[in-house]
């Protein structure tokens, strides 16, 4: 099967009409048309049904286009390693984060990588664990690093753990809490809670340490951690991260932690994601040995890190 006619379907697909597909693929509309109906002859079913106002795909067209994706992308796979054997010098790269890691991890470990390969074209995507792990089946990126606790056990994915950084409760440097010793979950309810999103298994824990007092209701979620930052800052909002997070704003005073008892729990479970059974291109095979090596460096250098074990709920 001749991956134009592949190329060619995809392009009619996201284009929704032959003139538009047309300008895309620098063909002309007959010759497109004549590409389409190649591969409907091939397939011995009709893909598109044609009228006023486009193209839509027929019931067999949408049974052929997972499979159609997953043909381009090993395309391009086979594509990106043969451009990677010169010792990276060229080729291209996606991978994804979460919201957390891309900060104090993902951003140094990247910084590392276009410094000693610029010829690697790097795409980053920053999201949550369920949509990266979507985008990693899709093919869009080849790993990504974020919470593991909802996708441990996934088949599908191959999971290396990482060390984890402490959690700390923090808020602005004159919040009323700043200045209290004795500090329980209970008395955090009493100002928005802002987050990430989290985890399913953590937002129950977080739900069953609320209920004495009604649930988590003042909450604000947002996956920006620069916004949630600003937020902290300028209200009395209180937030959890990972210590290196916030390491600057603390340092600068802006922000301070506040000791919680009974919150030992609420741990981080990074890990770096990957297809089960699929070997990384050159280029993520090196990215994944940079991500290793950075977090056991930092992991070494400072005792907030701690390995993962047992079964932490984060």
């Amino acid at each position: 099967m001749d991956t134009r006619h592949i190329r060619h379907f995809m392009a009619l697909v996201e284009c929704g009409s032959f003139a538009r597909a047309s300008e895309v693929v620098h063909l002309s509309q007959p010759a497109l048309s004549r590409s389409i109906q190649e591969l409907e002859r091939q397939l011995g079913a009709r893909l598109f049904d044609r009228g006023r106002f486009g193209v839509v795909l027929t019931a067999h067209g949408r049974a052929a286009l997972p499979h159609v994706r997953g043909l381009l992308a090993a395309a391009e796979s086979l594509r990106q390693e043969v451009e990677a054997i010169d010792e990276l010098e060229t080729g291209e790269l996606s991978i994804g984060t979460g919201p957390y890691p891309a900060l104090a991890l993902m951003d140094k470990v990247c910084a590392r990588f276009v410094d000693q390969y610029p010829g690697i074209r790097l795409n980053i995507r920053t999201d949550n664990w369920q949509d990266l792990r979507l985008a990693l089946l899709d093919h869009e990126i080849e790993l990504f690093v974020a919470d593991t606790g909802e996708l441990s056990g996934d088949p599908d994915l191959d999971i290396t753990h990482l060390p984890q950084p402490e959690v700390v409760v923090f808020c602005r440097h004159d919040h009323p809490l700043a200045r209290e010793k004795g500090v329980v979950w209970g008395d955090l309810l009493d100002y928005p809670l802002a987050m990430t999103r989290v985890p399913e298994d953590m937002e129950r824990n977080i739900q069953a340490m609320s209920a004495q007092q009604g649930g988590l209701k003042r909450r604000i979620e947002c996956d920006n951690i620069a916004m949630l930052a600003a937020i902290v800052t300028g209200s009395k909002a209180i937030s959890i991260a990972p210590r290196p997070i916030v390491a600057d704003l603390l340092e600068s005073g802006k922000v301070t932690t506040v000791s919680v008892t009974g919150i030992e729990t609420l741990r981080t479970r990074y890990g770096v994601l990957q297809r089960c059974g699929r070997p990384l291109s050159p280029a993520a095979g090196k990215f994944h040995s940079m991500i290793l090596e950075f977090a056991n460096l930092e992991g070494s250098k400072n005792v907030a890190f701690k390995e993962l074990s047992g079964k932490p709920r984060l």
